[in-house]
């Protein structure tokens, strides 16, 4: 009779296999019962696979004999001898690891959102793993509503990743932050100086414009937009807009760009001194008016000054009573300093100079006619025609006295005037309105004389005398001597300003055009026969002395 051997006398330690719980074996499935399936592990008795246990991504849940399988062990029974596994717990395992990996070598994964987690974030399925998805690390743009979000897939890097809490933090943020690094790193391996490449401009600052040229940001510095100075970027440029620019330099380290859109020409300054030569007219367009003059642009990226001395023959006060911004003008070159990019301009050289034989036009004693363009202190200005104007001084406005050139002109007022002097070399027109009157000195000296009685308005009084308004242009002094018999310290004490006296004429001197006045024995006359005859006079056109000269011709007497 053969003799049986039982198992365990056959049983060798040697050959059998010792696993701990949260081990992964490979294994085949030996037979399947109803509630649980059978898997040869290399133990001394199958493994234990409940069908709950089964991997969930098994194609339609089907399982057969002879499978190989991988499971993970759960729990080992030593006094029975048994081994229970999962089947899925092993696959997460598996795939747990692969994201273990992904972290590790900071690669990305691809993820489908699936839920929202209210308040925070998203979950997330990563080839079957649950990830949570905080919100702010969605990324910049694009929807933030589940049901906008609900199955998109896209990537990310694994932010934290815990097998025994189950946690698992992802982010889409992180990876398009390194995806940024990467285009950066690969366009500052491309990057040349002296290339030339299309960007768009993404904003417009004091200093510059930010140029796209592919993922990175370079600055056009404004002192690059132009080869003339800017203090800011010309409105012309506007987000958005496509411009060409040139690589002038980069640091790979401190990620900069700087670029230029003026070295994509050539430097306008180089041979402008040849180009324009002092002396040399040409057409230009006003760009700017200032208070000190305007910039005509005489090509792209230069501009000249046309300083206000010489916007115009009449020396205009502003510039923007000659020129407009876009007017169209022509221009003489004054100066050329190509060193200092600076070009001197000048508008009235490029026309006929009006001071041509003014002499000749404007003769001695010729009358004219104008406009009152200014009114100063000393006088009114006449414009005579475009860039002749001549000077009527005060002295010269009228044969009396005026104390401000306003009272008696208005600007804008048309007037008539007699030229006194042209002189071609100091561009000068002295006029005068006065001339054109009689002197009324002449008409006084043929009426009156020495010892007629007249009667007067006090209009000033000074400590040595007083003086009259004796006519409509002729003011005469009385010595503080020549007031009364009787001494005084000062005239204030015999007589106020506008008040009417009575006085006898002692003195005319016709060279000085001078009268004197006594108050002092009226009921003299040229005739002690006959009581002098009082006269009232009032008859104009005479000729007012200011007190100044009065003085000054007393004094002399004296």
């Amino acid at each position: 009779m053969e003799s049986r051997i039982k198992m365990k006398d056959a049983f060798i330690e040697s050959d059998v296999k010792t696993y701990s719980r949260g081990d992964t074996i490979a294994g085949t499935i030996v037979q399947i019962n109803d509630e649980e399936i059978l898997v040869d592990i290399g133990y001394k008795s199958e493994g234990i696979l409940p069908k709950r246990e089964l991997s969930p991504f098994r194609k339609d849940g089907k399982v057969e004999e002879g499978e190989e399988i991988d499971v993970l062990v759960t729990y080992i029974d030593e006094e029975k001898g048994a081994v229970y596994a999962s089947e899925r717990q092993a696959e997460y395992e598996k795939r747990v690891a692969s994201l273990d990996l992904a972290q590790r070598e900071g690669t990305a994964v691809e993820g489908e959102i699936v839920d929202e987690v209210q308040g925070s974030g998203y979950h997330v399925s990563i080839n079957g793993v649950r990830a949570f998805l905080p919100g702010s690390h969605l990324g910049r743009t694009g929807p933030r509503e589940i049901s906008k979000l609900k199955g998109q897939k896209k990537m990310f890097k694994v932010l934290e990743l815990s097998r025994r809490g189950r946690n698992l933090v992802v982010s889409h943020t992180a990876y398009l932050k390194d995806l940024e690094k990467e285009r950066i790193n690969e366009l500052f391996a491309s990057l040349e100086k002296g290339a030339m490449v299309d960007g768009k401009i993404k904003n417009v600052v004091n200093f510059g414009l930010f140029v796209d040229i592919g993922g990175f940001e370079g600055l056009v510095h404004r002192s690059e937009i132009s080869w003339k100075d800017l203090p800011v970027p010309p409105k012309t440029y506007k987000v958005g807009d496509v411009v060409r620019v040139k690589v002038i330099d980069f640091d790979k380290e401190k990620k900069k760009v700087s670029l230029s859109i003026k070295q994509l020409r050539p430097d306008p300054w180089k041979g402008a001194a040849a180009r324009y030569p002092v002396g040399t007219q040409i057409a230009g367009t006003v760009v700017s008016v200032t208070d000190f003059g305007a910039f005509v642009r005489l090509e792209e990226d230069i501009e000249g000054l046309v300083h206000l001395s010489e916007l115009s023959w009449s020396l205009p006060s502003k510039p923007n009573e000659i020129v407009s911004e876009g007017d169209e003008v022509d221009v003489v070159v004054l100066n050329c300093n190509t060193k200092e990019r600076k070009i001197s301009l000048s508008m009235r050289r490029a026309q006929r100079d009006p001071w041509c034989d003014i002499q000749e036009k404007y003769p001695k004693d010729t009358c004219v006619r104008g406009e009152v363009t200014k009114i100063t202190a000393f006088g009114a200005f006449i414009k005579l025609e475009e860039g002749i104007e001549g000077l009527v001084h005060i002295s010269e406005l009228a044969w009396g006295r005026i104390a401000r050139p306003g009272d008696m002109l208005k600007e804008g007022e048309i007037v008539e005037a007699k030229v006194l002097e042209s002189n071609e070399e100091e561009r000068r027109i002295s006029l005068s309105l006065r001339a054109l009157k009689a002197d009324p000195w002449y008409e006084f000296l043929e009426q009156y004389s020495i010892d007629d009685l007249v009667e007067g308005t006090v209009t000033e009084i000074r400590d040595f005398g007083a003086f009259v308004k004796i006519t409509e242009h002729v003011d005469a002094l009385i010595h503080v001597s020549e007031i009364t018999d009787e001494r005084i310290a000062t005239p204030h004490d015999c007589i106020a300003i506008g008040e009417k006296i009575e006085a006898r004429i002692i003195g005319i001197n016709d060279e000085k055009k001078q009268v004197r006045l006594s108050m002092r024995d009226l009921s003299l006359s040229s005739d002690k026969n006959k009581q002098p005859e009082r006269i009232n006079l009032n008859h104009e056109g005479h000729k007012a002395l200011t007190m100044r000269d009065l003085l000054g011709r007393i004094d002399e007497e004296e």
